[in-house]
């Protein structure tokens, strides 16, 4: 059931891209860093979302289809996929949690040393989770925002 994999990593794509490439273009235009990179950061988590989404429902059809078949094989297989899909989408959301509670710190270290720079980083990358999280629904690709504390 490939090609349910493939079909739901275009379907990212492509929602991804409408989205986060109208984003990042009004980012570039209005010379907004911030924006233009919460747009790419749309695109990548959203072909994260397509990709988990057909890795699980690939899985579940070919258990389906291996039950109704009676092939063991793609039973098996059908498990294995539905097993990744969830070690991925726990390892996303541990990955979302220490991004928060690590820019969260930044935010209040950077508040305790009067370091508006720092506090600024912290909140751009809240920002961006919040933004990205609502829009793929929790399937987040990010990296923490080390960049100037212009545009936001």
């Amino acid at each position: 059931m490939d090609i349910i994999k493939k079909t739901a990593i275009i379907g990212g794509a492509v929602v991804g891209g409408l989205i986060g490439g109208a984003v990042s273009i009004a980012g570039h235009l209005a010379k907004n860093k911030f924006v233009d990179e919460l747009g790419g950061n749309i695109v990548d988590s959203a072909i994260l979302t397509g990709s988990i989404a057909g890795q699980i429902a690939s899985g579940a059809a070919d258990v389906v289809a291996g039950s109704i078949k009676k092939e063991p094989e793609n039973i098996i297989n059908g498990k294995e996929d539905l097993k990744a899909g969830g070690f991925r989408i726990v390892r996303n959301y541990v990955n979302n949690a220490r991004l928060i509670i690590g820019n969260s710190g930044e935010i209040v270290k950077g508040a305790k040393a009067g370091d508006i720079k720092r506090v600024l980083n912290g909140a751009k990358t809240l920002g961006k989770i919040a933004a990205i999280g609502a829009i793929t629904v929790g399937a987040i690709k990010i990296d923490p925002d080390k960049s100037d504390s212009k545009n936001i």
